[in-house]
Formats: structure tokens, C-alpha cells, sequence
């Protein structure tokens, strides 16, 4: 029986940790931004939901292209998670039924936050989200915040 007890034991100590772990990886504000050329200044929380599932918008806003950068699957995820309630997996799920059918495709993915910013300072029609401390340090225009 002290085994199983043991096992039982280390079980749940594992549980704690990785919860525990999850909850520190947890990002804090999420920020959708635009360059600093940018004439936008402000997004509604449809428009952006609107954009990161691959539809165009109306008006002066129909040239907006969503990117996202190549964060682990957990950042991703709280993204995802806080503006439309989904999973980063089953947001992969979406993209592969909508990429099959030829109705959609994701945002593209960039490297890393400096090609971000590149595509940023390049483009007046590119928002990406970001950590919001990271989006203050580059004086990015912030257009929504989750």
C-alpha cells in the first residue's frame, strides 16, 4: 500500500509544480499594436477578433493584416484564449479546417519580436500583439488591450 501511496503523492506534488509553472508563464496585458505611421486609434475587440480569424475589415481599416509572433504554445494560447475563448489548440484546429477548405488562412507567424517591428515601422497596415511592457518600450501604437 506505501507504494501506491508514494505514487499517489508524487503525482499530485508534479500537478502543483506544473500548475504552478503554468500560472508564472502566465503573460500579464496583451497588446495589439500598429506602428507609429499608423492613422488608426483604436480597434473594438469584433475588428480584432475579426482579423485574427483571417476575415477583412470595412472603410479605411479593409488594408489591416494581422501577424503574430512565434511564441511557445502557453503565450499563444492566453491570447487566443482571452479574446476568443479558444484553446491554441483548438485554434489550430480552425486554421486546418479553414486552410483545407480554402476559406482562410492564419496570420502569418514572424520570427521574433525585432522582425515585428520591422514589419511594423514597413507597414502601416500590420498589427501584431505583444506583451504590454514590451509594446511601451518600443512606442508602439496601442490600438486594444486584453
Amino acid at each position: 500500500m506505501r507504494p501506491i501511496r508514494a505514487f499517489l503523492m508524487s503525482i499530485c506534488a508534479s500537478i502543483a509544480l506544473a500548475t504552478g509553472v503554468a500560472a508564472a508563464e502566465e503573460p500579464g496585458d496583451l497588446v495589439v499594436v500598429a506602428g507609429r505611421a499608423s492613422t488608426l486609434s483604436t480597434l473594438t475587440r469584433e475588428e480584432v477578433t475579426r482579423l485574427y480569424l483571417g476575415e477583412r475589415l470595412d472603410g479605411d481599416k479593409s488594408q489591416l493584416k494581422a501577424l503574430e509572433l512565434d511564441l511557445p504554445p502557453w503565450a499563444r494560447g492566453a491570447f487566443y484564449s482571452r479574446l476568443l475563448g479558444r484553446s491554441e489548440v483548438q485554434m489550430r484546429a480552425l486554421w486546418a479546417r479553414l486552410v483545407f477548405s480554402g476559406k482562410g488562412r492564419p496570420p502569418r507567424i514572424v520570427a521574433n519580436a525585432d522582425e515585428a517591428l520591422r514589419e511594423l515601422e514597413s507597414s502601416a497596415s500590420v498589427i501584431v500583439f505583444l506583451p504590454a511592457d514590451k509594446a511601451a518600450a518600443a512606442k508602439l501604437k496601442p490600438l486594444f488591450t486584453l
